[in-house]
């Protein structure tokens, strides 16, 4: 079987290395606020004293969800679960099989649909797959400066929603959020293949986030 090459993927070591720093800022955050890590609870990472439920953020790029279809699926609903449905036929299930015919998969034809159906709702995306729905605040780490950053949900939603300039597909199926005062990449959002097959990954370079807010 062809191992799946990727410049989105990274060695179990980088990956063992990125959960272990994700782990210390999380203990970080709870110690200098008060309040407890949070283990295996979705997008909430710390319980503060007061209750506020942190997310917390850090390095270069940042994953916010890599969410299963069924999982997907459950919270959408009408037209926008049916077109989510199109956009992950588009992969077999049969992971063997894609590996030994990958050049039929370059290209997803459901992307436009999923892209013509959210134009007008596409910030339900970025609230969805960010965990805004179940956190308070958001907690970034600026490696460029080792400062953290906080943010309140609301304040970030606005925030992030006057800032998306464009929404686009590119030729392989990503849905592309771009803005802030360069319009560049803000988020993107990817079906996964091969490695995590057929999960939606929802990123971010972190440091461009961040920086909406300074």
């Amino acid at each position: 079987m062809e191992k799946e090459k990727s410049k989105h993927g990274m060695s179990s070591e980088l990956a063992s290395y990125k959960k272990k720093n994700g782990h210390f800022l999380e203990s970080e955050v709870a110690l200098r606020n008060g309040g407890i890590v949070v283990n295996n609870s979705g997008k909430i990472d710390v319980i503060e004293e007061n209750g506020l439920r942190v997310q917390v953020k850090g390095g270069k790029k940042t994953q916010w969800s890599l969410l299963s279809e069924n999982t997907v699926l459950k919270n959408f609903v009408g037209e926008q679960k049916k077109t989510f449905q199109n956009y992950f036929s588009f992969l077999p299930d049969d992971k063997t099989f894609f590996f030994e015919n990958r050049n039929k998969f370059k290209n997803n034809p459901f992307a436009e649909e999923l892209l013509k159906v959210f134009e007008n709702d596409y910030f339900s995306l970025i609230y969805f797959f960010c965990g805004c729905k179940n956190i308070d605040v958001y907690n970034f780490y600026d490696t460029r400066d080792n400062s953290h950053i906080r943010i309140e949900k609301d304040f970030f939603t606005e925030k992030i929603k006057k800032s998306i300039v464009k929404v686009y597909i590119t030729k392989g199926g990503k849905l592309v959020f771009s803005g802030g005062k360069k319009n560049t990449i803000l988020f993107e959002l990817e079906l996964r293949k091969g490695t995590n097959h057929k999960k939606l990954l929802f990123h971010s370079p972190l440091h461009r986030i961040i920086d909406l807010f300074k």
